[in-house]
């Protein structure tokens, strides 16, 4: 009798044992310890005003979607070596089960990735890769060209602009001068000058200064980011002249610049929602979900009319992160 009753404690034992290591085995996501799945994230920056916002989406996507998220970024949007390290950091590490990149170099971020099993999805910047699982961001000619059209309406038929870009041959850049470009003609302006500031608002003063000295008739500024245009600004405030300035980014201080009218618009992506969106598609694929492989975020030229009611906005985001 005391056999059997001890036989019978001993094996309720062991299947109390086992239906717990099966709790903790199977019944958590991505097979983490902690029960979170865990996915990778890869920005360009995290010294930024423009990348602060993309982070704070990945943040509260963090927190809403109950997952742990590795949140990492280069020094600054030119240390090339530093993105690629940490993106083979992150493909080793086996927790991670999806891996969200925004390229500084898509050509050189898709031989890192070479055939990886990882899902890999980009955001704000798309790549050549051929396994990618969706890219997460603005459609970024589609919505320069909203800024392009703009600046022509407000300068009016017959004007000269000049463009100042990233870096030449980045997708985002490149796509963001056609669509700047094609935006202007359309409303009867010619792009007569084409220059290359690599992002920075000194460098861009610097720009504006030779433009206004070389291409006296130019009017329309157009430019890759508020950064720059802020820059430009500054050049042609110093030489006493007037022109209309369009940035893009809608960062708080381009939109500052518009109300105090420093900038005449800038066209606004939604990086708060990039990052936001790209975690939740991580996620979702990760867990085996289909997702649409082009996840446009949106955008909105903001203007003296708007400006206000959209820095308020932006001011919201920032203080939930």
């Amino acid at each position: 009798m005391k056999k059997t009753l001890l036989a019978g404690l001993l094996s309720g034992a062991l299947l109390l044992s086992a239906c717990s290591m099966g709790a903790t085995e199977g019944g958590t996501s991505g097979g983490e310890a902690d029960g979170k799945l865990k996915v990778g994230v890869i920005l360009k920056t995290l010294s930024s005003e423009y990348w602060s916002y993309v982070a704070a989406g990945v943040k509260a996507a963090e927190k809403d979607l109950g997952v742990e998220v590795a949140l990492q970024g280069p020094a600054s949007e030119t240390a090339y070596d530093e993105q690629n390290s940490m993106i083979e950091t992150m493909l080793a590490d086996n927790s991670i089960k999806a891996l969200v990149i925004s390229p500084l170099q898509p050509d050189s971020v898709v031989s890192m990735l070479g055939d990886t099993d990882k899902p890999i999805l980009f955001v704000d910047t798309d790549a050549p890769y051929d396994k990618k699982v969706s890219y997460i961001g603005t459609g970024n000619e589609t919505a320069a060209k909203t800024g392009g059209e703009y600046a022509a309406e407000v300068a009016g038929d017959g004007a000269e602009a000049v463009w100042i870009g990233g870096v030449k041959g980045n997708t985002t850049s490149d796509d963001r001068e056609a669509g700047f470009t094609a935006g202007l003609e359309g409303g009867g302006v010619k792009v007569t000058v084409q220059q290359y500031a690599e992002g920075l608002g000194d460098k861009a003063a610097s720009v504006m200064e030779n433009v206004l000295t070389s291409s006296p008739n130019v009017s329309v500024v157009v430019a890759n980011n508020d950064d720059m245009a802020a820059g430009a600004a500054r050049s042609v405030k110093a030489a006493g002249k007037d022109m209309i300035i369009v940035g893009f980014d809608g960062i708080k201080a381009g939109v500052q610049n518009v109300i105090d009218g420093t900038v005449t618009a800038t066209v606004a992506q939604d990086p708060f929602g990039m990052g936001y969106k790209a975690v939740e598609a991580a996620v979702k694929t990760a867990k085996g979900e289909s997702v649409e492989d082009f996840i446009d975020t949106g955008s909105t030229v903001i203007t003296k009319d708007n400006a206000e009611d959209y820095l308020a906005k932006l001011e919201e985001q920032l203080a939930g992160a």
